[in-house]
């Protein structure tokens, strides 16, 4: 994803079945630990750092100027604290969506790719191939279930909100499956679609399809501290990955 106001994209997979307009404003919760330690961090309820505390404060003010009808997120904590700080501008409630949260990492939660590698050495070869949509992680999702749930739930989010203006405050792993679907990509190329921590994705959902004002815009953020990581396995080519949550 590229942060620029002027590049306006159309995508034809997510439209309304009846007349009316969705914008909807998804943001990626704000750094936590798990982020900068590069670990697995998926229904793991890690809260954010001093950084990330920032970032929700200043993705907050961004949104300040938006005329939000609704905000709606995950229950994490993670993405539960950003949505209040961006709903404390506009007085509204935040409503809390079982379905918004990240994947589920299952035993691998917790650890970095290379302990996981380490304790499951089947995920290296199969999370670095982005076709095997049947790959699941040990104890947690499936990654074809997991991406057709991602798409249903924000074609059930926009439709719900015809005719408003809703910010969804989520996870990197959520908000890119549903950008690379849209896009007709791979929901598990991560290198492709990257999301960072508080950038902002405008999409604007009609009968016609959905327009993308803003891809992962970070413009008002003083520090984006967490990048997309590499890891080394000894014998293994080196992947880069940002699922962490």
């Amino acid at each position: 994803m590229v942060s620029a106001d002027d590049q306006i994209r159309i995508f034809e997979r997510l439209r309304h079945d009846a007349p009316g307009t969705t914008h909807l404003y998804l943001v990626r919760h704000g750094q936590t630990p798990g982020n900068v330690n590069h670990q697995l961090i998926g229904h793991t309820d890690m809260p954010l750092d001093d950084l990330g505390l920032r970032q929700a404060r200043q993705v907050g003010t961004r949104l300040q100027s938006v005329p939000l009808d609704a905000i709606v997120a995950s229950p994490l904590q993670r993405a539960r604290i950003t949505a209040e700080a961006i709903a404390r501008h506009h007085g509204i409630e935040v409503k809390l969506d079982l379905r918004l949260r990240e994947m589920n990492f299952g035993h691998a939660e917790g650890l970095t790719m290379v302990e996981a590698v380490r304790l499951f050495p089947d995920i290296m070869r199969l999370h670095t191939d982005p076709l095997d949509e049947h790959f699941s992680w040990p104890g947690g999702d499936t990654r074809s279930r997991f991406h057709a749930a991602v798409f249903t739930t924000f074609a059930d989010i926009a439709m719900s909100h015809l005719g408003m203006n809703v910010a969804v405050i989520c996870h990197g792993g959520v908000i890119g499956s549903l950008v690379a679907q849209l896009d007709g990509g791979s929901p598990n190329d991560y290198a492709t679609y990257p999301v960072a921590n508080c950038g902002v994705t405008h999409l604007e959902v009609n009968s016609q399809g959905t327009t993308a004002h803003l891809m992962n815009d970070i413009a008002h953020l003083e520090v984006v501290r967490t990048e997309p990581w590499t890891f080394a396995i000894p014998g293994e080519a080196s992947a880069d990955s940002s699922t962490e949550g």
